[in-house]
């Protein structure tokens, strides 16, 4: 996932945000010209779905240029604001691979340090639909546990909550 650009204007009063001086709250790097409140640079969340088809596990193989471009990845994305995470992993689901599923657990939640993003990775279970790759996708496969692409990761979360997953299921 890309790195968000920080913040340019107060979602307050719209005034110009400036850099907080050194004797300012250190967890607010920007303060606001105009009203004077103190901005914060909270995470952005984004979730990823395992979804189980049959015996295997479904994974994307990514489309979008970053560094996980070609590489496999759990279907997922961004939580938009106002839009519950267990909605927006499964909207995701159905975007990117055309299958249906109900969420069946929590596998886990992966943060790293001078990453921005929160992700919230769920386990699902796929109940219609058509495997197909969506937009965000070269190609969408079902893995079975002993044959996953683990050295063809897009994300070391995606490594890491596979790895939790298979854990899990013994």
């Amino acid at each position: 996932m890309s790195v968000p650009l920080p913040p340019r204007f107060c979602s307050m009063c719209g005034g110009v945000l400036l850099p907080a001086a050194p004797h300012m709250d250190k967890r607010a790097p920007f303060y606001c010209s105009g009203c004077g409140q103190p901005v914060y640079q909270d995470p952005k969340v984004a979730v990823a779905v395992a979804v189980r088809q049959g015996q295997g596990i479904v994974l994307l193989r990514r489309s979008q240029r970053d560094q996980a471009h070609g590489k496999w990845i759990l279907p997922g994305g961004h939580v938009d604001r106002g839009e519950e995470a267990t909605a927006a992993a499964l909207r995701e689901v159905r975007e990117e691979t055309g299958l249906e599923a109900a969420i069946t657990g929590l596998v886990g939640v992966y943060s790293y340090v001078d990453n921005p993003w929160l992700l919230v990775v769920y386990q699902a279970q796929a109940q219609g639909g058509a495997l197909r790759a969506g937009e965000e996708a070269l190609e969408v496969a079902v893995f079975p546990p002993g044959e996953l692409p683990w050295d063809e990761m897009g994300y070391q979360s995606t490594s890491e909550a596979l790895r939790d997953l298979l854990a899990r299921w013994g």
